[in-house]
């Protein structure tokens, strides 16, 4: 649908409208009763009776009465924009903390967990941006709020600055609002910020990975707004998902983490919801999105933290994907209160197995390429009836269960052993920067090292046709063989017994389709019969005893 079908358009939202009202609307108003809400503290959406989403300006503003209004908030920045916006920040503890080594402290003496959520990733998808500040006005309207005895909270509800300047109402056709517009998908250079966590070309994406690097939130959570097929949910979700990943981790938020939250928030708030995906043509499957570290929720599952992707969606009314996404951010926090212990020590044990991997024998593979396949079960899934008009399916107002495959799971396709390290030339300046941008601990080798390595020779090196942000993605292929190296002094030793050490194998494998060589890093000397410049070191043992 674009712009060039107004009519189209047209008719398009006035069916959503109907649906939306049939079956969608009574959640908006599910979590009614609240006490009355200070003029000043309220958002743009419920000002304009949600007619409206915040510009820039009004978010900063509301952040900074949120802070005015309670010693427990404490504002700060996230970073700056491209166009040199501020990326606003709201922390909210008890006692307060406005570093990260304050919050380290209470995350130690007190057991609590941090969350950290953004909004506005695309412009254009609000539900986030106007939520997450009623979250915050909650936990510090509420005297003693009893989730702040478990929970430091930390958003960024318009982390897309320059993106949502661009307002127009055109700018997502079916969107049952804002009606006075929102902003664009892209950033101001035309990006999709949630396509670039592994090669952090946008300013806006670096400044949030230092701030991952710097206060290592337990929880992350990334709010949008999906359109796709017709369906009965105001939110679907997903977790962790990369295949490189930890495999425990994500089994555990894809089978019990998020189906306990999606229970919890149908039964406390009437808000329904699913795992993020859409129907297929004939309503058979249930479909989602690859499991790529390029997208938030699976590059901070890889990191080997908690990720949540929440999707409002489009053709439910504004109000109820606001409130919807509201009472799931809320949920995600309660669920977390509840289990914090559970998740403090199950997010240790990933950081100790990922630390202790590069000496284990047999080395575990890590997963370079993955396909998405079927989960053990079929599952229903709330729809509609739909009917054919004119060549295309038209859904009635009849709600329908269809039992579907669920297309969420994933197999790996290609996978590489995890060796002891990486050796990097000294000549890969870009590489070593982006590793040191993603915070990678990374070495340099003071003399001379004779020791064995495995070499990556390159047979194919094909590019894709189109421009995919900016890059004719690189996939390479070939074969590796095992061989004496002198490294010589200078040369990067990137050990893979650290916590990041699946992000830098993901990195750095030559066949990783998401990785820094997918991303045109080594494009100049990676040529058909050539060898990769990046040699693996596999063993500790061969390494060490050198």
């Amino acid at each position: 649908m674009t712009q060039k079908h107004p009519i189209r358009r047209r008719l398009f939202r006035q069916l959503a409208t109907a649906l939306a009202a049939v079956i969608l609307a009574p959640s908006a108003e599910a979590a009614g009763g609240d006490p009355p809400i200070p003029a000043a503290l309220l958002t743009t959406a419920e000002r304009s009776e949600y007619r409206a989403t915040a510009r820039h300006a009004e978010v900063v503003a509301l952040l900074d009465r949120l802070a005015e209004s309670s010693p427990l908030a404490k504002r700060g920045e996230l970073g700056v924009s491209g166009e040199g916006r501020t990326l606003p920040l709201l922390i909210i503890a008890d006692p307060p903390v406005a570093t990260p080594e304050q919050a380290r402290r209470q995350i130690e003496n007190d057991g609590k967990l941090l969350v950290f959520a953004i909004g506005n990733i695309h412009a254009g998808e609000v539900d986030g941006k106007e939520a997450l500040p009623m979250v915050a006005r909650e936990l510090l309207l509420t005297p003693h709020h009893p989730l702040l005895r478990s929970v430091i909270l930390a958003i960024a509800p318009i982390y897309n600055a320059d993106g949502n300047e661009r307002v127009s109402p055109d700018n997502r056709p079916g969107q049952l609002g804002p009606e006075e517009g929102m902003g664009r998908r892209e950033n101001a250079a035309g990006l999709d910020l949630n396509r670039d966590f592994i090669k952090l070309e946008a300013p806006e994406t670096r400044a949030l990975v230092d701030f991952l690097n710097r206060w290592d939130p337990h929880i992350f959570i990334d709010t949008h707004t999906t359109n796709g097929c017709w369906h009965r949910y105001v939110i679907t979700y997903e977790g962790p998902k990369c295949l490189a990943g930890n495999a425990g981790l994500i089994r555990w938020c894809r089978d019990e983490m998020m189906p306990a939250i999606a229970r919890d928030m149908l039964a406390k708030y009437q808000v329904p919801s699913f795992v993020y995906g859409d129907f297929n043509l004939a309503h058979t499957k249930w479909e989602t999105y690859p499991a790529q570290a390029r997208y938030s929720t699976s590059y901070v599952g890889l990191r080997g933290r908690i990720s949540v992707l929440s999707e409002g969606y489009s053709y439910a009314t504004y109000k109820t994907r606001v409130l919807g996404t509201r009472d799931f951010v809320k949920s995600i926090l309660e669920f977390a209160a509840a289990n914090r212990e559970a998740i403090r020590t199950r997010l240790a044990d990933v950081d100790r197995e990922t630390i202790a991997a590069a000496a284990a024998t047999p080395r575990n593979d890590i997963a370079l390429r993955s396909e998405v396949i079927a989960a053990p079960q079929k599952t229903p899934a709330a729809g509609f009836i739909e009917e054919l008009q004119n060549g295309h399916s038209k859904p009635t107002s009849q709600p329908y269960d269809y039992n579907v495959e669920l297309w969420t799971h994933y197999k790996p396709t290609v996978s590489v052993p995890r060796p002891f390290a990486y050796a990097i030339p000294t000549g890969e300046t870009r590489v070593i920067e982006k590793l040191r941008q993603h915070g990678v601990e990374i070495a340099e080798l003071s003399g001379s090292v004779e020791c064995p390595v495995e070499v990556f020779s390159i047979e194919t090196a094909k590019h894709s046709l189109m421009p995919f942000q900016g890059h004719k993605l690189a996939y390479l292929d070939g074969v590796r063989h095992s061989e004496k190296r002198t490294l010589p002094a200078g040369t990067i030793l990137v050990r893979t017994g650290q916590r990041l050490g699946n992000l830098v194998v993901y990195m750095l494998e030559p066949q990783c389709d998401d990785g820094l060589a997918a991303w045109n890093y080594f494009d100049e000397g990676a040529k058909p019969g050539g060898e990769f410049p990046v040699l693996r070191i596999p063993s500790a043992v061969d390494f060490l005893k050198r």
